[in-house]
């Protein structure tokens, strides 16, 4: 028996509707969620540089963001990311994400064809392509 599908809060009805359009293009989406209240300047050196030279034509970063919280503190930070082939893309994000340092609280939200939380650490694929 499988789990009933997660309801999806508002941030996360925005990264799908991303997600249906890059489908449409023949790509896949990733949306990264670092635990981590850094800035855009301080993601893009640390994260979103780094994963766009690791995937060179296999994908590209599109975007990123911060989810302020009280204050305007940074709660956490994501990186946007499409790639050309889903498994291949996947180990070079988190092969990237491990050498950057990024925490094993972060998280890989993947949108299409299904909503699915993956972790940096994880080896094994879900079983669809």
């Amino acid at each position: 028996m499988s789990n009933p599908p997660k309801s999806l809060d508002g941030r996360q009805e925005v990264l799908r509707g991303i997600a249906e359009s890059a489908a449409v293009r023949g790509q896949h989406f990733f949306y990264v969620l670092i635990r981590e209240p850094l800035s855009p300047l301080e993601r893009g050196h640390k994260y979103e540089d780094p994963i766009a030279r690791a995937l060179g034509e296999l994908g590209e970063v599109v975007g990123g963001g911060s989810q302020l919280g009280e204050n305007n503190t940074i709660e956490f930070c994501g990186v946007n990311i499409v790639v050309y082939d889903r498994n291949l893309g996947l180990k070079v994000i988190r092969k990237c994400l491990r050498a950057c340092g990024a925490g094993n609280n972060t998280v890989i939200e993947e949108y299409e064809p299904e909503f699915n939380e993956l972790t940096i650490e994880s080896i094994a694929s879900p079983p669809f392509h």
